[in-house]
């Protein structure tokens, strides 16, 4: 009788710990429902508003591929809009249409080092490509989308606008680099020029 005694406090904790398994497992599952929810569960629309309040109306879902928008919506998931005051709406009208193209869901990071100058070449998506080449015809508005990416946090649409920039210096000499980076500088300072100049009117 006294050999059964340990026998049986030895088997209570293994039968003890499938249970608490089971539990664990139950927990998880939870957790992932309340704070991560699929996108195929997520419906409704979504007003982004931007700096200058105007305002894009966008499937909630495909509004999730910016984490900052995610996490606003985690943080208040009534919420019917998000203020996105570090992006002009010029520029929030393109980050929508890519976000409205890729339904949520973040494509692959372009791989690195660039393989070639053609966007096409190393976008997996050919959408990528054309609507990043169309934007980089205007420098400017180019280095305005890859500020909103970073500050909307979404990555995919970040590494897309750096290899466009990467993909324009490619084999360039320096002095030639040099004028193509510089534009979004000579453009900040034009407008704190700007900004400086207008108390005195």
């Amino acid at each position: 009788m006294a050999a059964a005694a340990p026998a049986a406090a030895a088997a209570a904790p293994a039968a003890a710990a499938p249970a608490a398994a089971a539990a664990d497992k139950k927990e998880d599952k939870k957790e992932a429902a309340v704070g991560d929810l699929s996108l195929d569960e997520v419906t409704g629309t979504l007003k982004l508003v931007s700096k200058d309040k105007k305002e894009f109306d966008i499937d909630r879902k495909n509004a999730f591929v910016s984490t900052l928008v995610k996490t606003s919506l985690d943080t208040d998931s009534g919420a019917t809009e998000v203020p996105i005051p570090g992006v002009a709406s010029a520029i929030l009208a393109e980050v929508v249409v890519y976000m409205n193209h890729h339904k949520g869901v973040e494509p692959p990071i372009i791989e690195k080092p660039l393989r070639s100058k053609v966007m096409k070449d190393v976008c997996k998506d050919p959408f990528d490509a054309d609507f990043i080449d169309r934007i980089g015809e205007n420098r400017q508005a180019l280095y305005d989308l890859i500020l909103a990416a970073n500050y909307m946090d979404i990555k995919s649409l970040l590494h897309l606008g750096c290899a466009k920039v990467a993909s324009l210096i490619k084999g360039q000499p320096l002095e030639k680099i040099k004028d193509i980076l510089s534009t979004g500088a000579k453009t900040e300072e034009k407008k704190e020029e700007k900004a400086k100049e207008e108390p005195k009117k």
